[in-house]
């Protein structure tokens, strides 16, 4: 069996889905980000109060650090967040939304739900649950040998 496909295929999935998610943002009245800024959003609106550091916000979604900082910078320039050094340790630095950045959320979730509707249909609860294990055993895959 040629396992070079699923590679191929996640790739193309996360272009797509990524292309689909913008055409659904675009459709939304009152919308503020891109869908690649949504992925720093959904992190911050993820945490207990709504703030993560650079570090994490990488590890989270998988930017890079050149353009994790770009995209911060303009979301900062949009006001959907504030940076913030740490009080402790000055290297650290916090990526905080603002209530501008909160506001988003509902547009951010709604959009989500319509992308996993359209990303699952067809499938059964049981399909969708054994689908997702066997990703989560790709990334455990993919994480354990880039930590190598």
């Amino acid at each position: 069996m040629d396992k070079r496909r699923g590679g191929f295929l996640t790739m193309h999935i996360r272009l797509l889905n990524g292309r689909i998610f913008q055409k659904l943002l675009n459709e939304e009245e009152g919308v503020l980000y891109r869908s690649e800024q949504g992925k720093i959003l959904t992190v911050l609106w993820g945490s207990v109060d709504g703030r993560a550091t650079s570090t994490d916000i990488a590890i989270k979604t998988g930017l890079a650090n050149n353009t994790l900082t770009s995209m911060i910078e303009k979301l900062i320039q949009q006001g959907l967040v504030s940076c913030e050094h740490c009080t402790k340790d000055k290297r650290k630095k916090y990526i905080i939304l603002t209530q501008l950045g909160w506001s988003q959320k509902e547009i951010g979730d709604r959009v989500s739900k319509k992308l996993a509707d359209i990303f699952y249909e067809g499938f059964q609860n049981e399909e969708i649950k054994q689908f997702e294990k066997f990703q989560e055993r790709i990334l455990d895959n993919l994480v354990s040998f880039d930590k190598r």
